[in-house]
């Protein structure tokens, strides 16, 4: 079968949604996303619709690549094809194309996340000479309550950000980068408790996303991480907490240790170099 993409922003954002909904049909955990979470997702992710693409047969879109770009990196925010043209080598194909794209555009390596459990779209990434940087990992705690007074100190989230970057790790995942979490905007919020920091969702919902966790580079060793989650779980008690599978493995033992149980499903976190 004969492909060829055309540029995301040469489309409505409706028919860009329906068709990403489509490409999810089916996919190893469903995705349907309405136009508010699409927006969300471009805005906070910073996916540029100009080098996205979708990708056509017969002149009818069959799927769609999401990406994003920052200096010499770029990341497929998400990519999926239509159930009905599955395993019929698209996928491979948008792949290369999407590849030598990102090599015409001068950059340097192309970044990714994908389920660990999903053995097919690994299989993919891997042929395309990606690399698995590491494993990342969720956890989850429900009607989480904690005893004692919370020592926090609400933040400007772009100050919780900017901690990050200065004393977070230099390869985190995209979505949990000191760039992306400047993007953040209220009803999200950010605390301090001495040299630690926490990003968490609306807290006023009663399902709580912690977006992250840091301990400052000379504060590590001591507990202070624990001490934060329990802190900020007592500030808002009863809620359910749910730690995205994008937290570094490597960083898991503060929730761990905050009673956290560690969910089924992973992601390898995968890097090319062009």
């Amino acid at each position: 079968m004969d492909f060829e993409t055309r540029p995301a922003s040469d489309y409505p954002l409706a028919e860009l949604v329906e068709t990403l909904n489509r490409g999810f049909e089916d996919y190893f955990i469903p995705v349907t996303l309405n136009m508010t979470a699409f927006l969300n997702m471009v805005r906070k992710d910073g996916i540029d619709l100009a080098i996205s693409r979708v990708l056509l047969a017969k002149g009818q879109p069959i799927g769609i690549a999401l990406l994003a770009h920052r200096g010499w990196t770029s990341r497929l925010a998400a990519m999926g094809i239509a159930r009905e043209k599955r395993g019929m080598g698209a996928g491979a194909w948008l792949m290369d194309r999407l590849i030598a794209e990102a090599c015409e555009r001068a950059e340097r390596e192309m970044v990714l996340e994908v389920i660990e459990q999903n053995e097919p779209a690994v299989h993919l990434y891997e042929k395309c000479s990606f690399a698995i940087v590491r494993r990342l990992i969720g956890f989850l705690r429900k009607d989480a309550v904690e005893e004692g007074t919370p020592q926090l100190t609400e933040i400007d989230l772009r100050e919780a950000a900017r901690l990050v970057s200065q004393h977070g790790l230099p390869d985190l995942p995209w979505q949990l980068s000191a760039e992306t979490l400047a993007q953040m905007n209220p009803p999200a919020r950010a605390y301090r408790n001495r040299e630690a920091s926490v990003i968490i969702s609306n807290p006023e919902v009663d399902n709580i996303a912690v977006w992250s966790l840091l301990v400052e580079s000379q504060a590590r060793g001591h507990g202070l991480g624990t001490e934060t989650l329990k802190a900020v779980i007592a500030k808002h008690p009863g809620k359910t907490w749910h730690v995205p599978a994008l937290l570094p493995e490597e960083l898991g033992k503060s929730f761990e240790r905050a009673t956290f149980e560690r969910e089924p499903i992973s992601q390898w976190q995968m890097k090319l170099t062009l």
